[in-house]
Formats: structure tokens, C-alpha cells, sequence
């Protein structure tokens, strides 16, 4: 899928998001990562894409210098890239939300990881239940210092979703709203790469009708250049 092919593997690669992506690679290039992170905001925005390449900035072999980037072809991004890395485990909090999927998480974060660091992401993790949220917040209270912590939620903050003991024990980003230009630019970059020319008039169209979502308005990007390269 376009979206997957696409997915961006570095920081620099994110768009729309500029004013905590300098914050981001800062900590990357310095190596200093805090234990947890809350990554709030609308769905197609990014937060599952930076939680990726954060993944791949903490456990990157090459790190290239003076950027913070990892570089996405060693063994580890790679794995990362491909969801199957050993340290690296993904959730969707949706389907996996009751206390028993939380307490083995719970307990498999202290084991060692193979590579430099072990990184949970929970993704949707405001269909946590109550019961759920109290087994993690003691490992956000007591987390092994190998471990990394990265929610994800659409909600806001204000709506009891996320529980007030859980936001202050996060760094805290919050993914803003994907403006038309931002996704046009992105989708018109896209066919360029896969050499298929479309009017402007329908960039125009998908990008108002994503309403900011960028995994949407590049999926139906997707069947546009799928119908176009069958003709």
C-alpha cells in the first residue's frame, strides 16, 4: 500500500508537525530519551509514524552524525520498519485493553533487551480499561531504565480518557491538524515518485475531503495511481 511504502523512517520525513520534531532529534542526537511519552492528536497525523522512527532512533547500530537520524537500513530499523523487531512491541489498545494483556506487558518490561532499548507503543491507548491503567501506571511509576514507554491516543487530554495520574509521568506532544498545502505537497511528491501525473483540481479535492488525515488522503491516492497505471 502507498501508505506503507511511504511511511517516512526518519524525523526530518514527518510533516506538518515542526514545532516538536526539533525537540525530538535534539534528544535523538544526544542520546537522552525520556522513559515515557503521550503523543495526542487527530488520526493520519503521524503519532504512530514518529513512535516508529523514536523506536528506530533508540535502537539504531548507525545513527548518522550530527543528525539524530537513524538511518533505516541497519538490521534493527529494518525489524522496526517491518513491525517484527524483538525489543520493539506494537499494541493496538483497542483489541488488547484488559488487565491481563497489560500485566504480561508489565512483566515482560523488566526483562533485558537484546538490542540497546526495549520500546512499547500503545497505540489508541484511551480504550484502555480502568483496571488496565492501574497495572501501567506502576510501571510508569518504577520503569527499568531499559525501557521506553510511547502512547498514542486521538483523544484529547481533558476528557478523562487518559487518566490525570498517567499525563504528568509523560512528555507530553500534541500532533496538530494537517493543513490542505501540507498534504497536497506530500501526495503531489508521491506521484511524482511513482511517475503518474494527476490534476491539480483532484489534489485539491482529496485534501479536503481527508480533512487533515493523512494516511486517508494518501490511501485513496493509493487507487487513484492503481486505476491510472492499469489503463
Amino acid at each position: 500500500m502507498i501508505y506503507e511504502k511511504y511511511r517516512p523512517y526518519q524525523f526530518r520525513q514527518i510533516v506538518g508537525q515542526d514545532k516538536f520534531i526539533p525537540t525530538l532529534q535534539a534528544q535523538s542526537k544526544l542520546g537522552e530519551f525520556a522513559h515515557s511519552y503521550l503523543l495526542f492528536g487527530q488520526s493520519g497525523s503521524g503519532k504512530t509514524s514518529v513512535a516508529r522512527i523514536m523506536a528506530m532512533a533508540m535502537n539504531c547500530s548507525n545513527i548518522l552524525d550530527g543528525t539524530g537520524e537513524p538511518c533505516g537500513e541497519c538490521q534493527d530499523c529494518r525489524a522496526i520498519r517491518e513491525n517484527k523487531h524483538w525489543d520493539v512491541i506494537e499494541v493496538d489498545a483497542g483489541r488488547f485493553r484488559g488487565i491481563d494483556s497489560i500485566k504480561d506487558l508489565c512483566y515482560k518490561a523488566h526483562f533485558a533487551p537484546i538490542s540497546k532499548k526495549k520500546v512499547y507503543i500503545l497505540d489508541e491507548a484511551q480504550q484502555l480499561t480502568g483496571e488496565a491503567w492501574g497495572s501501567l501506571l506502576k510501571l510508569l511509576e518504577e520503569p527499568p531504565p531499559h525501557l521506553c514507554l510511547i502512547l498514542t491516543t486521538t483523544n484529547g487530554l481533558g476528557d478523562g480518557k487518559i487518566p490525570e495520574t498517567v499525563i504528568p509521568r509523560c512528555e507530553l506532544y500534541a500532533f496538530v491538524k494537517l493543513q490542505r498545502a501540507v498534504l497536497e505537497a506530500k501526495l503531489k511528491l508521491i506521484s511524482q515518485n511513482e511517475a503518474v501525473e494527476l490534476p491539480d483540481n483532484w489534489y485539491n479535492w482529496v485534501s479536503s475531503f481527508a480533512g487533515g488525515n493523512l494516511r486517508l488522503a494518501e490511501s485513496e491516492l493509493g487507487k487513484r495511481i492503481v486505476e491510472v497505471k492499469a489503463r
